[in-house]
């Protein structure tokens, strides 16, 4: 019982500190304008996602690692498979500019022509 009150402990934390970056990484980069070419669109949905990949990685490897150290939650399996998938969908799914970005470029696509 203790164990799962821990979890939930550092779920919330991941969460809110999620919550607080990934606005910032949006807004970070401009939203979607269609007067673009398809390849200066393409460009900054590359970077976006680099971006994210890295802060991703740097939340990862020192803060998450200090808190489930502090937790003592380090060595449990379950608790890395909930932070990878609570980044996942927190981080990509406040990503209002990518997202868009990503549904048009999507349907400029060249195979959707034919």
């Amino acid at each position: 019982m203790f164990q799962l009150i821990k979890i939930i402990s550092v779920s919330t934390i991941h969460i809110l500190i999620l919550l607080i970056i990934a606005p910032i990484i949006d807004q970070a980069f401009t939203p979607l304008n269609k007067d673009e070419s398809n390849m200066e669109i393409l460009f900054e949905i590359i970077m976006q996602l680099l971006t994210i990949s890295v802060l991703w990685h740097l939340l990862e490897r020192f803060i998450l690692h200090t808190i489930n150290k502090y937790f003592n939650l380090h060595k449990v399996k379950m608790v890395t498979t909930i932070m990878d998938i609570v980044s996942a969908i927190v981080l990509i799914g406040l990503q209002t500019h990518l997202i868009s970005k990503l549904e048009y470029i999507t349907h400029e696509h060249p195979f959707r022509l034919i």
